[in-house]
């Protein structure tokens, strides 16, 4: 089975999610590593060709699935701050 691994930046921002928020990501992370395809990929801007799904409307996660490996969590960002 796929690990799931995260970066600094992801991990000081998951800190900031309330216990409800970090249970629906670990969910939705539980399903993009079984189907890593499932949400759309970036096609420009900082996180260009990382996937991504937005999480109670508040945020944005960033993704990339390695090949027959780990997926890895770049970034948890405010949905308002997303960068174009």
């Amino acid at each position: 089975m796929k690990q799931v691994r995260w970066t600094n930046q992801a991990i000081l921002a998951l800190a900031s999610l309330g216990a409800r928020e970090r249970q629906l990501l670990l969910d939705r992370l539980e399903m993009a590593n079984q189907f890593p395809a499932m949400y759309p990929a970036r096609q420009r801007g900082r996180f260009a060709g990382l996937r991504y799904f937005v999480l109670s409307r508040r945020w944005v996660i960033y993704y990339r699935p390695e090949e027959e490996e780990d997926l890895i969590v770049f970034a948890i960002v405010p949905a308002r701050a997303r960068p174009r």
